[in-house]
């Protein structure tokens, strides 16, 4: 199985009269991407409370991606980007340690897990992340999406520590922006 750690996020675009609502994130995106590979799929990520929240769980399970049901929070508020009104979900910022190695532990089968650059630039999901990593026995493949860009909000300092922090306590570890080179280091 391949576990990945990032965000499923909600978004709104205004269709005439009405709004259209769409899932998205680097987790989400990862975890469709790999299930089209035919993968088995475990998605950690935070998910709302309430009606919104079922219908995020409703869409992993009809695209055969497992979740674990207790990583549930409140929202966060409304971003806007453009014409575009974005629900944080619950904040996958807000995963810690213990929730991490819960799920890790839980699903035992995990052999490889794709992050989410995005989360490693921010404390303590950072360091949650690290942790629960760096005790996974037998160690997985650890591969990070660095999609994201950490000089957008001046986060690159952390972000390079946690690169080289990874890559000194996970002996098989990739960050790229390559997606083809994540798979093919996946396989």
């Amino acid at each position: 199985m391949i576990a990945v750690i990032g965000e499923m996020t909600v978004s709104f675009r205004k269709n005439g009269d009405v709004w259209a609502r769409r899932f998205s994130g680097l987790g989400y995106n990862w975890a469709k991407k790999l299930k089209e590979e035919k993968k088995d799929v475990l998605l950690l990520t935070v998910l709302p409370f309430g009606g919104l929240g079922k219908e995020m769980a409703d869409d992993l399970v009809s695209n055969s991606i497992v979740f674990d049901p207790d990583m549930h929070m409140p929202l966060n508020p409304v971003i806007e980007v453009e014409d575009e009104c974005f629900l944080r979900s619950s904040s996958s910022l807000a995963l810690s340690t213990e929730r991490l190695s819960d799920a890790l532990s839980y699903f035992s089968d995990v052999k490889s897990v794709v992050v989410s650059s995005n989360l490693l630039s921010y404390n303590p999901v950072s360091s949650a992340i690290l942790d629960s990593l760096s005790f996974m026995y037998p160690q997985p493949r650890v591969a990070v999406d660095t999609g994201f860009n950490p000089k957008a909000i001046g986060q690159e300092e952390m972000m390079r520590r946690r690169f080289e922090e990874l890559s000194s306590c996970i002996s098989s570890f990739l960050a790229t922006d390559d997606k083809d080179a994540i798979l093919d280091f996946l396989r």
